[in-house]
């Protein structure tokens, strides 16, 4: 990979957002990270949908995740329950055999790590 100095001039890359309230929690570095790429994904991909409630979230196979940082679709769904124990992920069992609807969430009125 060719890399340069940053200047005033210079344009960021493509990045992921990653919350602040991440950096005090709990939780392992993969939750974190797939939490930062779930919420991307909410925030910007077509994967995501609204529920009757205006609630948009999430479909998609564990392996999806997987694929994007590398590791196993069984390590994405440990990150998921750390997550969901930690409150910041809500799943859903719509049918056997689909995708779970994950909502993502967000700490409410929370602005430091």
């Amino acid at each position: 990979m060719k890399t340069d100095y940053i200047t005033a001039s210079s344009t960021l890359p493509s990045y992921l957002a990653y919350p602040r309230f991440l950096l005090g929690m709990n939780i392992r570095l993969t939750a974190k990270e797939v939490y930062a790429i779930m919420l991307d994904m909410t925030l910007h991909s077509d994967m995501v949908q609204t529920d009757k409630r205006g609630r948009r979230y999430l479909a998609f196979y564990n392996k999806t995740i997987a694929e994007i940082i590398d590791r196993t679709p069984s390590a994405v769904a440990q990150a998921l329950r750390e997550l969901e124990d930690a409150g910041l992920v809500e799943k859903k069992l719509i049918a056997l055999h689909t995708p779970y609807h994950i909502y993502l969430k967000l700490p409410a009125g929370e602005d430091e790590p």
